[in-house]
């Protein structure tokens, strides 16, 4: 599930900025459509190709939403265990790295992208990794730590290869 929703997305940003991120090629997203989409219902008469145009940008929407929340959860997996409780003191933070990693991701063009938004993204991406590495911890509804995960196994497992039957020692070497 996503750690955030296309409406805070719109609320974060704006309606006019979303569907400048979603916009189609042919130019048939407006904000109306947008909205249109969002609610499940159709405003005025719209045609079946802006209808489908809106429907697209709606899926694309969550869709980002989904795999930028499942980006996050890589980093975050290695130092707790998810998912992490709805009441959970972190669901603003989770929320608003979400946002601005969709808004990282749409802004996929030279068009839309600025330092400030490649600034944001770079910082939301080191807190992850802090967070993964354990420079930066989680804390829960009552500011309790976050139950741990095992963390990332590294090393390297004993070789159950024959090296000796094949002139070598059990190491690899001569």
């Amino acid at each position: 599930m996503p750690y955030a929703t296309p409406e805070r997305f719109i609320e974060s940003y704006g309606l006019e900025e979303t569907v400048q991120l979603l916009a189609d090629e042919e130019g048939l997203l407006t904000a109306q459509l947008l909205k249109d989409a969002l609610a499940g219902s159709w405003t005025g008469t719209p045609s079946q190709e802006e209808r489908d145009a809106a429907t697209a940008a709606l899926s694309r929407f969550n869709r980002k939403l989904e795999t930028q929340s499942n980006f996050m959860d890589g980093y975050l997996r290695p130092a707790v265990v998810l998912p992490l409780s709805p009441g959970d003191a972190n669901a603003g933070t989770l929320e608003e790295c979400c946002l601005a990693l969709t808004r990282c991701a749409l802004t996929d063009d030279s068009d839309n992208s600025t330092e400030q938004s490649d600034s944001c993204c770079k910082r939301w991406n080191s807190w992850l990794r802090d967070v993964s590495q354990g420079k930066a911890k989680l804390a829960g509804e009552n500011g309790q730590a976050v139950p741990q995960s095992g963390g990332t196994r590294v090393g390297q497992t004993v070789s159950r290869y024959d090296w000796p039957g094949h002139g070598l020692r059990s190491w690899g070497r001569p």
